[in-house]
């Protein structure tokens, strides 16, 4: 969902979180109570020179948007258009909001921690998450993290839910790929020379820091099942987003997506 009327969200307090190597200011996140439901609330990139700047909340949207078409599990991210207050200073930008997707009767622990405790001696996290049952939602991150290049699956961006009724582990739904698609890219000029086909190094707590290495350990069956409408991705960012950026990024998008085509058609 995305609301475009501005809402005023100044009552919301903002704190650093975790920042990722090589990336410019720092993400702010922030949460409130509806109805009893914890929301969480987070910006694209903060400076306390340049204010908020960025892409990474509309690339949220762009993801959540491919990841309901490709019916994987994943936390449904919205974009809203508010007016927040930060360091005593106005602003008014779009930001992406979520519900907690925690059940009452859950607990939770990052996949690394996770992984760190319970695995075997000399195990790596694909055998790992075959014995665990993971794997299917695993190769799904693989797949939607080279479509969109997110340069950011480490081990706390991964999540495994206990249910204390059935005592049962499982992971939770797949989330925060914001740092994906241009990122770190912002100015107009610097989008517009952005080199579709250069491959980049990224953070991934499964396999190697190359996704075109990382996509092909997944079976085919599941590749060849991967159908996109682009256009229904980014209708409603059209009138919203930077016209350079959609076009970029739309044509990156595709690129990848032809990309595994391409894969899958190899003997």
């Amino acid at each position: 969902m995305i609301i475009k009327e501005l809402t005023n969200l100044t009552n919301l307090n903002w704190s650093k979180t975790r920042q990722s190597s090589g990336t410019a200011g720092s993400y702010l996140k922030s949460y409130s109570f509806i109805n009893g439901k914890k929301v969480y609330y987070k910006l694209s990139f903060f400076d306390d020179l340049l204010g908020i700047f960025g892409y990474e909340s509309f690339n949220e949207i762009i993801a959540s948007n491919i990841l309901s078409q490709l019916g994987y599990n994943h936390l449904e991210y919205n974009l809203i258009n508010g007016e927040i207050i930060i360091n005593n200073k106005k602003y008014q930008t779009y930001l992406n909001y979520s519900f907690d997707f925690k059940e009452k009767n859950e607990s939770k622990m990052t996949f690394e921690n996770f992984y760190s405790l319970n695995k075997m001696e000399n195990e790596d996290v694909i055998s790992f998450s075959k014995r665990f049952g993971f794997i299917n939602e695993i190769y799904q991150m693989i797949i939607i993290d080279y479509i969109i290049i997110n340069r950011d699956r480490h081990g706390a961006n991964i999540e495994v839910l206990y249910n204390e009724k059935n005592k049962k582990y499982h992971l939770a739904p797949i989330f925060d790929n914001g740092l994906s698609i241009l990122s770190p890219t912002y100015k107009n000029e610097e989008i517009k020379k952005y080199d579709i086909y250069k491959n980049k190094k990224v953070s991934s707590f499964f396999l190697t820091s190359s996704l075109e290495e990382n996509i092909l350990i997944v079976p085919k069956e599941m590749l060849k099942s991967i159908k996109i409408d682009l256009d229904l991705v980014f209708k409603d960012l059209i009138d919203i987003l930077n016209n350079d950026y959609l076009v970029k990024a739309k044509e990156l998008i595709k690129r990848r997506i032809d990309e595994i085509e391409s894969l899958c058609n190899k003997e």
